[in-house]
């Protein structure tokens, strides 16, 4: 469950299959979202809707329903994902843009991100932008997750690295970038830190850039192997040996 909700941008602490007043609420909000029954518990619906649990036995009747749940017993739909984001026409093409550019507009979105109101990113997105995971959206929707995602992290820090890899296909222009993240909430005295891969699909708006989508991988970190302690008796008797080679040598 912790995991779904997360790919949903709904649920941001570790996933450790333990319940938490955060779970609850994530949960909550994906239960309003979809119409369901909002309360907070992993239901047979909700579960199905996820695409964890079984369809619920449908009610007696015709099945000429809205695709919205209206009896307990309806089977709930699973969540559909909205059409990508329209491509960028050839006016919107941003293949002559160059390097440098694209470089200075990503710089400035990040700065953006750091600030408390939302409507300060949100004017680097177009009108409908393919956003993370949750497929083509509006920009009130992105607002309204800005706004949740601010209350849960109020304190942000990011750094673009220097590079940026910028690859042309058709009318879209891809733009990848490390970045690293320093979040922070005071108040529950919570902080994370790390780095993350991030794609960029650009168009033009004018004379200035848009984002028409934005996904993001998060850096693992490449695990330590430990190094053997060398065999202590094979060790002595090397270290003997070259010690007699070098007296009777």
């Amino acid at each position: 469950m912790q995991e779904e909700l997360r790919k949903r941008h709904l649920f941001f602490r570790d996933i450790d299959g333990r319940p938490s007043l955060e779970y609850a609420i994530a949960l909550k909000r994906y239960q309003a979202r979809q119409g369901f029954a909002v309360t907070g518990l992993a239901d047979e619906m909700t579960l199905y809707s996820l695409g964890i649990g079984e369809p619920a036995s449908p009610a007696e009747g015709k099945a000429d329903l809205p695709d919205i749940p209206v009896l307990k017993s309806d089977a709930a739909l699973r969540e559909q994902r909205p059409a990508p984001a329209p491509v960028p026409t050839k006016e919107q093409n941003a293949g002559a843009v160059a390097k440098s550019e694209i470089h200075a507009f990503l710089r400035r979105y990040f700065d953006a991100s750091q600030s408390a109101n939302p409507q300060d990113e949100l004017a680097f997105y177009a009108d409908r932008v393919e956003y993370f995971d949750h497929g083509a959206v509006d920009k009130p929707y992105i607002q309204n997750e800005l706004a949740v995602y601010d209350q849960r992290w109020p304190v942000r820090k990011y750094s673009l690295g220097d590079s940026v890899r910028v690859v042309r296909k058709g009318n879209f222009t891809i733009a990848r970038t490390r970045v690293s993240f320093d979040v922070a909430n005071p108040p529950n005295n919570r902080t994370a830190h790390g780095k993350t891969d991030t794609t960029f699909s650009l168009a033009k708006r004018g004379e200035s850039l848009e984002i028409v989508s934005v996904k993001e991988a998060r850096v693992r970190r490449p695990s330590r192997h430990r190094r053997r302690p060398p065999n202590f008796p094979a060790a002595v008797g090397r270290t003997i040996h070259h010690v007699f080679r070098s007296i009777f040598h």
